[in-house]
């Protein structure tokens, strides 16, 4: 048998479809990677891990689950079957509406449940009238053993680790805690097994994941071990390679965390820290932790104290009474502090979340203007910064060569799959997964250019 497996969303989510992968493999299933517009693939049946969070994204999920459901329909017309399998965040949290709406769906799943895989494989399926299992776990994903691991598609340079699940935060716009459950850790022993089977793999950078990294250990191991401590033992392990922190909240960055954060050379000094809002009063609308913290006084600490440190943040634009003055505010700080790495999206009315009965609503004509000039003020951020780097030498992870023959890789500095690229130019003999010192050339607003 055949499957194949289409991931949408977050780095969270390849986590648990690899997870998906290595469960199925084990049973002798040959797994592959499927692309969101089936373009012409065949399989036995395949699994769409869906993203919940927010419209965008859900309409994107929908969007993919419809289009191998017309894939399905032009198997049969040739005599083939194909089931079409729905599972994690938006079947969790929609598995009423989409079992209704979409009853061609051969089965769902919901988040944290990838054992049901097998008994929806096994199910019988009629092309006339598809079953639909719907399997709904209890709200809380917890990681409390090693689970077999494949990676989809492609050998990567990076690997993400899961480090936790769930959230225990009440941010007013967010409702991940409602189908996701509360925080939960993963045991650092199966972390650590799972770290060094990324490194055997040929990992060469290392990416600790959850919803919110700076959290971690306290649900299970109190204040005895926590984000510090795993950094220490990662490092620790065998092996050349990277390891960076993202979604870590203002909150965890103690003295104890810088000190991890300088022990070791493989600890990337790179943080994402998803501020959402810079503003005291939306943050305080938004419900937002650590209210008590100056972001302005903490970045200019993470400067101070970890010479050479790059950050990145998420900011939210057009928040529900979200006003002129706010956002300026929000322009204003985001221009002196500076970050060298910063994205940011539109505020979505979540369904049972606070925000979501908040007035006034920002219109959205507001909220798209709002978020084009936030966002062309940080590529001006960006372009300053990259031109700072012309002249210098960086150590650079090769991740592939292009058609034109030229080697595409990534700085300490550039986060997998959301940050720049170094495009290296002049050496045709350079191995993927391989470091290499680059003297920067040239740059473009996310982009540099070099030479070995």
């Amino acid at each position: 048998m055949k499957v194949g497996i289409i991931t949408l969303g977050c780095d969270k989510n390849t986590v648990d479809s690899e997870y998906l992968a290595g469960t199925l493999a084990r049973t002798g299933v040959m797994v592959a990677n499927a692309e969101p517009e089936p373009c012409g693939e065949t399989f036995d049946a395949v699994f769409i891990n869906t993203c919940g969070f927010i419209a965008d994204a859900k309409a994107e999920s929908v969007r993919t689950i419809i289009a191998w459901l017309e894939r399905k329909f032009e198997l049969a017309a040739q005599g083939c079957r194909m089931k079409v399998f729905v599972m994690g965040c938006l079947s969790q949290r929609y598995v009423r509406d989409l079992s209704h709406d979409l009853p061609e769906v051969d089965g769902f799943m919901g988040v944290g449940d990838v054992e049901s895989a097998i008994s929806l494989l096994n199910s019988p399926v009629s092309l006339l009238m598809p079953v639909s299992m719907v399997f709904e776990p209890p709200r809380a994903v917890a990681i409390d053993r090693k689970m077999p691991r494949l990676a989809l598609g492609s050998e990567k340079s990076h690997g993400f680790l899961k480090i936790a699940d769930g959230c225990s935060h009440k941010c007013a716009f967010c409702a991940i805690p409602s189908f996701k459950g509360k925080y939960q850790s993963v045991p650092n022993d199966v972390l650590l097994s799972e770290a060094r089977m990324l490194v055997k793999r040929g990992v060469k950078e290392i990416v600790l994941v959850a919803q919110d990294t700076s959290a971690y250990g306290r649900d299970i191991y109190g204040s005895q071990y926590g984000i510090a401590e795993l950094l220490a033992e990662l490092a620790d392990l065998r092996g050349d390679f990277w390891l960076r922190i993202m979604y870590f909240y203002p909150g965890g960055v103690t003295d104890k965390f810088i000190e991890a954060m300088t022990s070791s050379p493989r600890i990337i000094r790179y943080l994402d820290i998803p501020l959402q809002h810079l503003h005291p009063d939306v943050l305080r609308r938004m419900n937002r932790s650590h209210l008590e913290i100056s972001t302005f006084d903490l970045v200019r600490r993470l400067r101070k104290v970890l010479p050479g440190i790059v950050l990145r943040t998420t900011f939210m634009v057009g928040y529900p009474g979200e006003t002129k003055e706010e956002f300026e505010f929000l322009c204003a700080g985001a221009r002196e502090l500076s970050f060298e790495h910063m994205g940011a999206f539109r505020f979505s009315a979540e369904q049972d979340t606070p925000a979501a009965a908040i007035k006034p609503r920002v219109l959205h004509n507001e909220k798209m203007k709002r978020f084009r000039r936030l966002m062309r003020q940080q590529a001006d951020i960006s372009l300053a910064w990259n031109r700072t780097r012309i002249g210098t030498t960086q150590r650079v992870l090769v991740e592939g060569q292009l058609a034109d023959g030229r080697h595409v890789g990534r700085c300490a500095s550039e986060a997998p799959e959301v940050d720049g690229y170094v495009i290296i130019s002049n050496h045709m003999t350079l191995k993927p997964h391989s470091f290499a010192d680059v003297r920067i050339t040239d740059a473009e607003t996310y982009d540099l250019f070099g030479e070995v």
